[in-house]
């Protein structure tokens, strides 16, 4: 199973996601990206692509933004790959109180 976590920058929450659950869950596979390209780039994460989409099972938003970001800018399609975990932007990467937020909300 491929499962793609999705933030603005890919900087905290969406690459915290992924390098958690990878670690947790190593039959799976994890990636992450971020929806804002200036941002991603500019913090060393990855900007999203379209063939990431296509290739995920399941795609994980951290917020709604970022759900209506994928169903307006990119393709409709993908709405019934989409879970929304509704996440604010306020922790720092792989901290202990995102790693249990995430745990709280995520599920395999």
């Amino acid at each position: 199973m491929n499962i793609l976590f999705i933030c603005t920058a890919n900087r905290d929450r969406s690459r915290t996601a992924e390098i958690y659950f990878q670690n947790k869950y190593p039959q799976y596979r994890f990636r992450s990206a971020g929806i804002n390209k200036y941002s991603s780039e500019r913090h060393g994460g990855i900007y999203l692509k379209r063939y990431m989409l296509d290739i995920a099972d399941r795609i994980i938003c951290v917020e709604k933004i970022h759900s209506d970001y994928i169903l307006s800018q990119i393709d409709k399609r993908f709405s019934d790959k989409i879970e929304i975990l509704n996440l604010g932007d306020t922790e720092n990467f792989m901290s202990d109180s995102l790693i249990k937020k995430l745990e709280s909300k995520f599920s395999l």
